[in-house]
């Protein structure tokens, strides 16, 4: 994996801050990173510019601006949510008898932030913390549908969507036109596009503003997925999706 040397010497630089010595001097930090003065002076004046450090009050040095503190407090918004759709989850889980996950979007890969259901013979092998390709999932569907499509495109880039199974959509344009009906129908099924033998259903979390901020879905083996069960479940996941958004809103949760 190609590593950047001035990325690399940057985070560097941040990391040398700590509780016993949040003010370092130019020096202190070239020392660290391992860089001359002048190429620490340059990189620290860029994290200056970008808020992550600033001049210290004495003026002999620098300390951690605020902007670490933000990205943090998105970080922790994401567990927030976790917490805080824990329980309904488990609801559904109990509800339906099957494997609830819940999500968020991370460049053109979902990211899974909670699994909940017990494992049964036929199910996924997903784990918290894992990825799956967003284009070939209800929940990542879902989740490229609360996005502008300009937004989409240059997420997915210009390289061919890779096909799981015989029914991933790999055709960029059939792909818009299911992403445009999901924000009308306000849920996505995923139609054993990444697994053999497994089918899902999704809806968004939407946070304060109304963003989708996350997607909920329940994961269910085909032979089970008749049509009245499909609709069964759709109707039990957008509707606790719907709770969980609304506590989101009364949290403020908006990241």
């Amino acid at each position: 994996m190609p590593v950047l040397s001035s990325v690399s010497k940057a985070l560097t630089l941040l990391d040398a801050f700590t509780a016993e010595k949040p003010e370092l001097t130019l020096t202190e930090l070239a020392r660290q990173a391992g860089a001359h003065k002048s190429s620490a002076f340059r990189l620290l004046s860029t994290l200056e510019v970008h808020g992550f450090v600033e001049k210290s009050p004495s003026g002999r040095g620098y300390r951690l601006g605020w902007k670490p503190l933000e990205l943090s407090g998105r970080l922790l918004g994401r567990y927030e949510l976790r917490e805080l759709a824990a329980p309904h989850m488990e609801e559904l889980a109990q509800k339906s008898g099957e494997i609830v996950h819940l999500s968020i979007l991370d460049g053109a890969e979902i990211v899974y932030l909670d699994k909940r259901g017990r494992s049964q013979p036929l199910t996924v092998s997903t784990t918290v913390g894992g990825r799956s390709p967003a284009h070939a999932s209800a929940m990542g569907k879902v989740l490229l549908a609360g996005l502008p499509p300009a937004e989409v495109l240059r997420l997915l880039g210009g390289r061919p969507l890779k096909r799981f199974t015989p029914t991933t959509i790999t055709d960029r344009r059939r792909l818009g036109r299911e992403l445009e009906a999901i924000r009308r129908q306000g849920f996505a099924l995923d139609n054993e596009e990444a697994f053999p033998g497994i089918r899902c259903v999704a809806a968004p979390l939407r946070g304060r503003a109304g963003r989708v901020l996350a997607a909920l879905s329940l994961t269910v083996p085909a032979q089970r997925m008749g049509a009245r069960r499909q609709a069964e479940l759709k109707d039990w996941v957008t509707d606790t999706a719907a709770r969980i958004s609304d506590r989101m809103r009364a949290g403020g949760i908006d990241e």
